[in-house]
């Protein structure tokens, strides 16, 4: 009998499922809108429709899955199987999430961080395919993390390890939401960046490209930085390379404890492409150690959004087989 594996991503607006069959291939990915509005209960029920949904899509019998691998926000009890919390999905802390999905579809079911199994999936079919360790960081409205090494996920004594955003790179710097002060969050998130620079326009009564973009808008956001940066204002610029020089010490700091082979950068911000990994390579090799050459790669990740049901799919072919 052929063993098939399920991949859920469970996001705020939309829940990905993968199929994967026992070779490690995906077969499909189909995803649907996240009932946030109806509670928790209706998130897991919708999440395990969207498994028979891929079942039925391609002829797969419930009997001929292996297992489903759920990737998840929120911090988790994974001994339990449980979302201690989850802000942007009302009603879901506490449910037994892992549990639920798996007697819907019949099988045994792992759960994970979904940053941990986006890091997965680009991990065995990505960028990190054939290697042996990478670190997936994600570049929006924080920093997100997954870490792999030798294959295994780094979860850490308290399953809280591998949080790549709060590593501290100012000494009484500015206030996290985590409740640390100086995390490389609030210096190089996509969010953040545009904070700084709407900060800077205001208080320096700035004049040009940037401004421009404040005024129509009301708001900005890292586009509108580069943007600008583009049409030579010089604020912008400034707020972009302050913002490309924090992200290229988190990369020194996971080289001199890690020494992965490749870095990978997945996100908003990554929609920049080389006016985002240009100067961040030109700032690494500045603060990189002089004795010996870098060998860790910093590249743009390569499944993108579908790396997260990928990866959870990956993770139950991992875990269950």
């Amino acid at each position: 009998m052929a063993k098939w594996y399920i991949g859920i991503d469970l996001g705020g607006t939309f829940i990905k499922t993968c199929l994967m069959d026992g070779d490690g291939r995906s077969q499909a990915i189909i995803q649907r809108p996240t009932p946030v509005d109806k509670g928790g209960q209706a998130v897991l029920e919708a999440m395990g429709a969207g498994g028979l949904e891929v079942l039925a899509a391609n002829g797969v019998p419930r009997g001929e899955v292996a297992g489903v691998g759920i990737g998840t926000p929120g911090p988790l009890d994974m001994a339990k199987g449980v979302v201690l919390s989850a802000p942007n999905i009302p009603g879901l802390g506490g449910l037994p999430m892992r549990d639920r999905v798996g007697q819907i579809l019949g099988c045994r079911a792992v759960l994970e961080n979904d940053a941990n199994a986006a890091g997965f999936g680009e991990y065995v079919a990505g960028t990190g395919a054939g290697l042996a360790s990478l670190v997936l960081v994600t570049i929006g409205t924080g920093i997100g993390s997954g870490i792999i090494l030798d294959g295994q996920i780094l979860h850490g004594a308290n399953g809280v390890g591998g949080e790549v955003g709060h590593i501290l790179v100012e000494r009484d710097g500015e206030l996290c939401g985590c409740g640390q002060r100086g995390c490389l969050e609030r210096y190089c998130s996509a969010t953040y960046l545009a904070q700084w620079a709407k900060t800077q326009v205001e208080q320096r009564r700035w004049k040009g490209p940037l401004a421009d973009s404040l005024a129509a808008k009301g708001e900005l956001d890292a586009r509108d930085v580069n943007e600008a940066r583009q049409a030579g204002d010089a604020l912008a610029a400034e707020a972009w390379h302050r913002a490309i020089c924090y992200l290229a010490m988190g990369c020194i700091t996971l080289c001199r404890l890690l020494d992965p082979n490749v870095i990978a950068f997945a996100g908003g911000m990554t929609k920049a492409g080389d006016d985002l990994m240009k100067p961040l390579r030109e700032q690494f090799l500045k603060m990189h150690w002089t004795f010996a050459a870098p060998r860790t790669q910093l590249t743009i990740a390569k499944l993108g959004g579908d790396a997260g049901a990928i990866g959870a799919a990956a993770l139950a072919r991992h875990v269950l087989a």
